[in-house]
C-alpha cells in the first residue's frame, strides 16, 4: 500500500525517489517498509500489472533508473488496501506481549523494573516527538497536516502505555498475586494427579 501510494502521488517516479520519500517519512520504523525491498516490490507490482514501466533514464555512470506509474488495476488495489487500513482493526505483533505472558518466570523486582524502564523509554520518545512538533522540524510548512496528526497519535498511544506500565509496576511491587486461588488450586490438583499417575 505504501509503495503504491507513493507512486500514485509522485508518478511517473523512479524507484530511488520512492525509497527516498518513504525514508523521509521514517516508514521503515512504523509501517514495516524495508528500504532494501522497495526496488523488488516495484518490480513485483509491475509484473502483477499494478504498475507499468514508462521508460528509464541514465545519468552519468549510474545504473539506469526505471520510472513507474500506476495502472487502473494498481489504483483499484491501492484503494482496497487503503480502505482496509483505515476502516479495519489490525492486531500488531509486539514481542513485549510475549514477554509479558511469561513474566511470572522472573522475580517480581525484575518485572517491575522492566515495566518502569519501558515507561521511561516511552516518555523520552514522547518528549522528542513533542519537541519535533513544537520546533517545526517534524512538520515544516511544506508537510501536510496529517503528518502532525500521526505523530500526535503515537504520543497518545504511548501516554496510555506509560500509565499502564506504571500502574502494573505498582501492583507488582505491592505484592498483588499473579494467579487467583482457584487457578492455583486447579494447577496443584493437576500436578498431584500427574505425580500419582507416574508412581
Amino acid at each position: 500500500m505504501m509503495i503504491l501510494g507513493v507512486v500514485r502521488m509522485l508518478q511517473p517516479v523512479h524507484g530511488y525517489d520512492v525509497r527516498r520519500e518513504l525514508l523521509s517519512w521514517h516508514a521503515d520504523k512504523w509501517a514495516n517498509v524495508q528500504p532494501g525491498s522497495v526496488y523488488h516490490a516495484l518490480k513485483k507490482l509491475a509484473d502483477e500489472g499494478a504498475l507499468r514501466e514508462v521508460g528509464s533514464e541514465q545519468v552519468g555512470g549510474r545504473p539506469a533508473r526505471t520510472r513507474y506509474e500506476m495502472t487502473d488495476k494498481g489504483a483499484e488495489q491501492f484503494r482496497d488496501l487503503l480502505t482496509a487500513a483505515l476502516w479495519e482493526q489490525h492486531a500488531v505483533e509486539d514481542p513485549f506481549l510475549a514477554g509479558l505472558s511469561l513474566m511470572t518466570e522472573l522475580p517480581r523486582e525484575e518485572v517491575s523494573a522492566a515495566l518502569r524502564h519501558r515507561a521511561r523509554q516511552l516518555r523520552t520518545e514522547n518528549e522528542g516527538a513533542r519537541a519535533a512538533i513544537e520546533s517545526g522540524w517534524a512538520v515544516p510548512d511544506n508537510k501536510p497536516t496529517h503528518v502532525r496528526w500521526m505523530l500526535e497519535l503515537g504520543i497518545a498511544r504511548s501516554e496510555g502505555e506509560i500509565g499502564w506500565c506504571e500502574r502494573v509496576a505498582e501492583q507488582i511491587e505491592a505484592g498483588e498475586p499473579y494467579f487467583s486461588e482457584a487457578l492455583l488450586a486447579r494447577w496443584r490438583d493437576a500436578q498431584t494427579a500427574t505425580e500419582s499417575a507416574t508412581d
